[in-house]
């Protein structure tokens, strides 16, 4: 059995171009798939209305190119958040989701991503939360119908942590809502990772691999988290789904030396924990 995670990259660790030209640079790099960002710009969010020949070229492309559209990374939602105390936000916050969630249809992208975040820039209340979490299980039932995984990603407000989003899973009780951690968000709150990890045995769908802090670039490793400890607590929960490079490389000309370099990271990591594995099954 091959133990080896598909390792994927997120859009912005890559130099700014068009999505198809992307696609290339992620294939050239390796990686076994892609993530799309549907930020709160205007320039993202206007991608969710591109036609169905559009995204059926977005799909081909990636397909011609051996790389897998896994993820969309919604982060749209900070501007318009589903807690809002504004009705209208609100309201067109969940008309995203459903083109966020046609968008993924078309482009064959399994799992659709959205951050923990009741509101962003509006005060956080009881109302607030009351209203994110019935949004969310309207969102988690329209996932449902579409066959596309929806999974929260703890982040620095509201939802914090796996333990919080696992709590909200367990409420909604869908199995199409899962978590989508990312390393250093626990770190940076405070988190203890590996524990955080352990608690999301069976409902983790992705993970962010980010070294921390990452106030500034810091090659894996070199940081402040033990990414050996990291992968072994992955493969005690028996995780082996994609983990996926989240870094900012948007004008950085060296964007491909660097996303090879943590690509080619991890994967010795991998290798070195199977290689242990295979040790102990020997002995």
């Amino acid at each position: 059995m091959n133990y080896e995670r598909p390792i994927g990259i997120y859009e912005k660790a890559l130099f700014k171009k068009p999505l198809v030209q992307m696609f290339q640079d992620a294939a050239i790099c390796g990686f076994d798939c892609f993530e799309i960002s549907i930020d709160e710009t205007g320039e993202r969010i206007a991608r969710l209305d591109e036609s169905c020949t559009a995204l059926r070229q977005y799909r081909d492309t990636a397909l011609d190119t051996g790389i897998r559209l896994y993820s969309l990374c919604f982060s749209a939602q900070r501007r318009y958040p589903m807690g809002s105390k504004n009705k209208e936000i609100r309201d067109y916050s969940v008309r995203l989701f459903k083109k966020a969630l046609r968008f993924c249809e078309i482009l064959g992208i399994r799992v659709l991503q959205v951050a923990g975040y009741d509101v962003f820039y509006e005060p956080h209340s009881e109302v607030t939360e009351k209203w994110f979490f019935e949004n969310l299980e309207i969102c988690t039932n329209m996932a449902e119908k579409a066959g596309i995984m929806l999974a929260i990603e703890p982040v620095e407000a509201y939802i914090t942590s796996v333990t919080m989003a696992k709590k909200i899973i367990s409420q909604i009780q869908s199995p199409w809502l899962t978590v989508y951690p990312d390393t250093a968000n626990l770190y940076m709150m405070g988190h203890d990772v590996t524990e955080e990890i352990r608690t999301g045995k069976g409902i983790i769908t992705a993970v962010h691999m980010r070294e921390a802090p990452d106030d500034t670039y810091i090659p894996f490793g070199q940081g402040k988290l033990n990414f050996p400890t990291i992968i072994r607590t992955l493969d005690e929960i028996q995780f082996f789904g994609p983990l996926i490079i989240e870094l900012w490389n948007e004008d950085n000309p060296e964007y491909m030396k660097i996303v090879s370099k943590e690509r080619e990271y991890l994967q010795i990591l991998m290798k070195q924990q199977s290689g242990k594995r295979g040790s102990i099954c020997m002995s």
